[in-house]
């Protein structure tokens, strides 16, 4: 087995993903799960203020990396990921380390996949943008879980749970209907740890 940077490298050619670049993939996945391509300054607020991984000049500095090792397209300022990121799943509490976005390992598949003449490269992009399916955030998966869970103990009406998360997550801007569903939690002064325990015991 020969290594390569980052990547691992099998000699009939299989490609084994590396912890690095898995941290990069699964952040690529939750970042660009609807399929939409963002801006600088809109990846930069899901990185730090709606998924809480950093701070904005971390997210910014990130940003940049990615681009330069072929991980994100800038394309006349509107970003997209530069890899297949279809199947990647992140567990639940997971957070990838700043460091392996902020000097990311380098793109390398994507030399793979490229076809030698120049001409055809579109083509290949084309046909992978068409098939990609984006996984969904995996908190959102427990979303029902948690409000059923916060309406038995605090003896609220579900529907009236969401509809409070709802109008946080308007309120707040950047505040997702998870962290949403946790104020809340907290408001009705619900433990936490009770809610996780919850959820492993099912």
């Amino acid at each position: 087995m020969e290594t390569g940077r980052r990547w691992l490298f099998h000699q009939d050619g299989v490609i084994l993903m590396t912890p690095e670049v898995e941290d990069i993939k699964r952040v690529l996945a939750i970042c660009f799960r609807d399929g939409s391509k963002l801006t600088a300054d809109d990846l930069e607020r899901i990185l730090s203020f709606d998924m809480g991984w950093m701070d904005t000049e971390t997210a910014h500095d990130s940003i940049k990396a990615l681009v330069f090792a072929g991980w994100i397209v800038d394309h006349e300022g509107m970003l997209s990921p530069n890899c297949d990121i279809r199947g990647i799943n992140a567990p639940l509490g997971w957070q990838p380390r700043p460091s392996r976005l902020t000097d990311p390992a380098v793109n390398d598949a994507r030399t793979v996949t490229q076809s030698p003449t120049p001409a055809q490269n579109p083509v290949v992009k084309q046909k992978s943008v068409q098939t990609e399916s984006h996984p969904v955030d995996p908190r959102a998966r427990i979303q029902n879980r948690l409000v059923k869970f916060i309406s038995k103990q605090s003896g609220i009406d579900s529907d009236e749970i969401t509809r409070r998360a709802e109008r946080k997550v308007k309120a707040l801007r950047y505040c997702t209907m998870w962290m949403a569903l946790c104020l809340i939690s907290r408001e009705q002064n619900l433990e936490m740890n009770s809610i996780i325990d919850s959820f492993s015991s099912r």
